[in-house]
């Protein structure tokens, strides 16, 4: 039976937040993503050589992780309340409760925002949710500049680890008698609206959330639930005006994907990413995340300033992505026998077209 759509009238009140006429997102990686070398991944802009790059260079450490999380943990995302249900005198303390809970299982920051339909994937069930919490989570900054299998590995380990987390929250919360649901990649919310809905950060220039605690150097989980917390709201952190003077994930993006201007995609004017140009290149470099690392707000956590600072002298010196890949090039061991960056390493061709998909 299809799934109903949630009109305008339907969605719950609340001020413009630039995010009022968004139509319900669709999810373009339903399948296997950068795995697919069939219509979905070729839909994204990759090809059969890409996939088996993905493939080949995949990580033995993420593999387990994502066993864990697709064998063990997703099965369990979903968690019946406790038939006694606790009452709720005191919105904010329960909150703040929760808040701190989550902190406690490793979220590096936590909010709330409203449950919106509109912000559940086409296709999905809409939930009978009123609230969902959004937690971010530091990636070591270190390992995500390393551009190499290192980078990929830490990326799969904190999805493990937000998964493992919003399952324990979820957990924690039906055991006050409130239903909760944990999302993490492949389930039914967005992450991206909602973590700034609940006050997180604000959409980067790079097509990411981006934290003034943490800077890009994250990764975010969302729990759904019909516990009566109290919404923290979208908060103005200066970040989009920045973003607006900056240029640098835009200078050194290797597939030149990041566009300088907003756009209107699905209703909502912002930031865009163009993802047929990023992709084939995110499946060649170990789902590359350079915007992420060259982000200047990375300079401002306390946690990557100074290893920032290294790569802003990098940065400065070579002024091209063509200079940043040869720098990465001759960083990462395995550049060898990758099909981007051994096209930067001496001798290579270090030519503009360099970067030309295989």
């Amino acid at each position: 039976m299809p799934l109903p759509e949630t009109t305008k009238a339907e969605r719950p009140e609340r001020r413009d937040t630039g995010l009022m006429n968004a139509d319900r997102p669709e999810r373009r990686m339903a399948g296997g993503g950068p795995w697919d070398s069939g219509k979905e991944g070729v839909a994204l802009g990759g090809s059969e050589t890409t996939a088996q790059v993905w493939a080949r260079q995949f990580p033995e450490m993420a593999k387990r992780y994502s066993w864990l999380q697709s064998a063990i943990l997703f099965p369990q995302r979903e968690v019946e309340a406790n038939p006694t249900q606790a009452q709720v005198d005191d919105p904010e303390a329960i909150t703040q409760q929760i808040k701190d809970y989550a902190l406690s299982l490793g979220a590096s920051d936590v909010g709330v925002a409203e449950y919106d339909p509109s912000f559940t994937f086409a296709g999905r069930e809409i939930l009978p949710h009123t609230r969902v919490i959004a937690f971010a989570m530091a990636m070591e900054y270190d390992l995500m500049m390393d551009i190499g299998p290192r980078s990929q590995e830490e990326v799969h380990r904190v999805y493990f680890k937000m998964l493992d987390v919003g399952v324990r929250l979820a957990q924690y919360i039906a055991s006050f008698g409130y239903a909760a649901t944990a999302h993490p990649n492949g389930g039914e919310l967005a992450h991206i609206p909602y973590s700034y809905l609940a006050g997180l950060g604000e959409l980067g220039k790079h097509g990411s959330l981006i934290s003034p605690k943490l800077g890009s150097s994250l990764r975010l989980a969302l729990v759904s639930t019909d516990m009566p917390l109290v919404v923290d709201g979208p908060q103005d952190y200066g970040i989009d005006d920045i973003c607006s003077h900056c240029n640098i994930c835009t200078r050194y993006c290797p597939s030149d994907a990041i566009s300088p201007d907003k756009q209107t995609v699905a209703g909502v004017t912002r930031w865009y990413v163009d993802t047929p140009a990023c992709f084939p290149i995110f499946q060649q470099l170990w789902g590359c995340k350079i915007c992420l690392a060259v982000c200047p707000f990375n300079g401002r956590n306390v946690l990557n300033k100074e290893s920032y600072k290294d790569l802003a002298k990098v940065m400065n010196k070579e002024k091209t992505k063509e200079g940043l890949l040869s720098y990465l090039a001759q960083s990462t061991p395995q550049a060898k026998d990758n099909p981007i960056l051994s096209r930067f390493l001496p001798g290579g061709s270090h030519a503009k077209d360099a970067l030309t998909v295989v």
